[in-house]
């Protein structure tokens, strides 16, 4: 396990560790390699009244735009992650302390290469909105006098995740090696694929690509859309959007008809992503979307988008229909095509909760639970027990509680199984129509005889290989994180031991030596050869007795 660098981290480490502690989570730090000065004089905070998992939640508040943007992504995460916690994480909301136009002004300059009046007649220093990564400004461009959106990064925000990063990456490591009951969530692991997320999201080109993907795919969606994109503008920092006038559908006003409309046009545009084309937004909640005067809805923020196939969409539609007709035998099936490793599962627990779970949500739509919750709850049991899915599916079941959520929010009678029930429809008819049957059967086939035929030539290669000698077998040996971390410290201690003993072999030399100056009637030097040489012991000592202990 890689050692922490306190020096790199030492302002930042203290704070992190004294949030912790005020939100009830000392005894997690104390079972850690967590060092004890920094658990000193600490204020402990009366969390009383609150869940583990809300108290993450604010920890992560208060840790800063970082955490909360890392928290935001695990909540994508349902098949790895208990759904309370699923569902805490997606509470967080960017709360984040604008920066200064004068320290966001170098970063826009270099991405524009060259003025701010060079490319816009208008330029209002002051952000409409403060996100964790980035900041949005409204301007107008100097060419065609359009309104426009700018979106520029924050100055220093790649130096401030990758320390942030650090410290959350160390606190994955020792919890996965050092608390039990958290090691089935192989916490390093999530928090290397969130970080790869991260940094998807840091390329604002990925979010403009992601939009224009959606524009070209929903041509028809005259009502739905989402920002054009300035591509000339557009760096991996800056991201230039048409200016879209309007307001969330939490804060808007209007008619309740009007509302009960534009509440089934946006659950029909997620359902048209998702099963129409696949390609769909992952996080469509009211703080992403904006209804506008003329009754449209416009889908903002493309930097979390999924793409599934169309085998997963059939999948998705079967395991749609298991859910809803209570049928736990065929979510099973359903599961089991969906797992995209072959381990073998142990049916009899799975099932159990399973129908638990189906037993506990009895109804759905208006008078009963989001079947987007249900979903989240789904998957983490496929992963409990083994069935591990693409994550394309946990952004999935996001994307459709998101929805469900936002359109309720307009009417509170809103029913997505009616919403979606024409597009399944339609699925099923594309599914069993003689090119579906074509695509599911006849190809398969031919690329099973196509791998059928190669068989020969790859053992063929294989042999060579062997006759080559240049074949490699690979082993991982597991439980060994700690190695590294035990053999560095031991180099460590033994190196200032070869120090210690040279230090008192040359003090012992210099002192018989009588070289001025003296000290006590001894050289000065030697004195001070024996006083380091006795601290630097003294260390060994001290620090070998802390960690027995």
């Amino acid at each position: 396990m890689k050692p922490f660098n306190y020096l790199a981290n030492a302002v930042r480490a203290p704070e992190i560790v004294a949030i912790l502690v005020r939100w009830g989570f000392e005894d997690l730090l104390l079972q850690l390699d967590t060092p004890q000065f920094l658990l000193k004089n600490l204020v402990r905070k009366k969390v009383s009244g609150l869940t583990p998992y809300e108290r993450v939640r604010n920890a992560c508040e208060e840790l800063g735009p970082i955490f909360v943007k890392f928290g935001q992504i695990l909540s994508t995460r349902p098949d790895k992650l208990p759904e309370p916690l699923v569902m805490e994480l997606k509470k967080l909301r960017s709360h984040v302390e604008p920066q200064s136009f004068e320290r966001i002004k170098p970063v826009l300059l270099k991405e524009l290469d060259g003025e701010i009046d060079d490319y816009f007649i208008e330029f209002d220093p002051e952000p409409l909105a403060a996100g964790s990564l980035g900041q949005v400004y409204k301007a107008r461009l100097l060419a065609t006098g359009e309104s426009v959106c700018v979106k520029v990064q924050r100055e220093d925000i790649r130096k401030t995740i990758s320390s942030d990063l650090e410290i959350i990456g160390w606190f994955a490591r020792q919890l996965h090696a050092h608390i039990d009951y958290l090691q089935p969530y192989n916490l390093p692991l999530l928090v290397r694929e969130a970080e790869e997320r991260l940094e998807e999201e840091l390329n604002y080109l990925n979010e403009a690509d992601n939009a224009e993907i959606f524009r070209s795919l929903n041509p028809d969606q005259s009502r739905v859309f989402a920002p054009k994109v300035y591509r000339s503008f557009t760096t991996r920092r800056l991201l230039v959007t048409e200016w879209v006038e309007g307001e969330p559908p939490d804060e808007v006003q209007l008619t309740p008809e009007d509302a009960a409309e534009l509440a089934v046009l946006g659950g029909e545009s997620v359902f048209h992503q998702i099963v129409g084309t696949g390609f769909f937004h992952a996080d469509p909640h009211s703080g992403n979307m904006l209804v506008t005067a003329d009754k449209r809805i416009c889908f903002l923020d493309w930097g979390q988008a999924g793409q599934i196939t169309v085998e997963m969409r059939y999948e998705l539609a079967d395991l749609f229909a298991a859910i809803t007709s209570r049928d736990a035998d065929k979510v099973i099936r359903v599961a089991e095509r969906m797992s995209v490793n072959n381990r073998r599962i142990d049916r009899r627990p799975l099932e159990k909760e399973v129908t638990y779970l189906l037993n506990k949500h009895r109804k759905f739509g208006p008078a009963g639970t989001e079947i987007g919750r249900v979903g989240l709850e789904m998957l983490y049991i496929f992963g409990t027990n083994g069935i591990q899915v693409s994550s394309d599916y946990a952004l999935l079941s996001k994307a459709i509680l998101c929805v469900e959520e936002s359109a309720r929010a307009l009417d509170p009678k809103f029913d997505i199984q009616k919403v979606a029930e024409p597009f399944l429809k339609k699925l099923n008819k594309e599914r069993w129509s003689m090119n579906g049957m074509t695509r599911q059967s006849l190809w398969p086939m031919l690329a099973m005889l196509r791998r059928l035929q190669q068989i020969p030539e790859n053992v063929q290669r294989i042999l060579q290989r062997v006759e080559e000698e240049d074949i490699q077998i690979n082993f991982h040996h597991t439980g060994t994180e700690n190695l590294e971390d035990t053999f560095n410290s031991s180099m460590n201690r033994l190196t200032v031991g070869i120090i210690v003993g040279s230090l008192i072999i040359g003090s012992s030399l210099v002192i018989t030596t009588g070289v001025k100056p003296l000290l006590f009637g001894y050289p000065a030097i030697g004195i001070l050869g024996f006083l380091v040489s006795g601290l630097l012991g003294f260390y060994i000592v001290i620090s070998t007795l802390r960690k027995h202990h």
